[in-house]
């Protein structure tokens, strides 16, 4: 009689392997979401599969742009695409209004996020924005991560990097 050893089972005892069917999620998407005056999130926005573009219209407030973002994330990701990023691209603007209408944007896209457990906010601005307005979207990256960590979804900021100059643009600027 022949011993068997541990932990291996014997081929006639081995359970038959199961079929399982792979569910693919769905693809992840990236919503830009542009205030007036915002640099475009280059690097990001090349990056993406799936892309949404809003851009805050001609008159309309911070507030108002958030609220229509927020209401059409699912119209833009309900079919074949999942809200994985939004790209908060950022203007010059500090006062209380852009500041709440952002942190808005900002809460709701993540709650939307978080039934996930994955995704990421970048808050975006050029490269060559002012320090006041880079120290201002660290502060905002830092409080929203620190709320949103434990569902496992990231905030980050990202200024860009400077597009080297096109060749008639740096004979313009010799020539000036």
């Amino acid at each position: 009689m022949r011993k068997q050893r541990r932990g291996n089972p014997s081929p006639k005892n081995a359970p038959a392997p199961r079929a399982t069917r792979a569910v693919a999620a769905p693809p992840s998407g990236l919503l830009i979401a542009m205030e007036l005056g915002a640099a475009w999130p280059v690097e990001l926005a090349d990056a993406a599969l799936e892309r949404r573009v809003l851009t805050q219209l001609e008159g309309e407030t911070p507030a108002a742009f958030a609220e229509r973002v927020t209401s059409r994330i699912d119209a833009l990701f309900g079919r074949g695409a999942t809200l994985g990023a939004l790209a908060l691209a950022c203007n010059e603007r500090i006062d209380g209004a852009a500041d709440d209408a952002r942190k808005t944007l900002i809460g709701l896209s993540l709650g939307t996020m978080a039934k996930r457990q994955t995704g990421k906010v970048y808050l975006t601005a050029s490269p060559r924005s002012s320090g006041r307005i880079r120290e201002y979207l660290a502060s905002l990256a830092r409080g929203a991560a620190s709320e949103w960590q434990s569902a496992g979804l990231e905030v980050s900021v990202d200024f860009g990097r400077e597009a080297p100059p096109a060749r008639g643009d740096a004979l313009i600027a010799r020539v000036a």
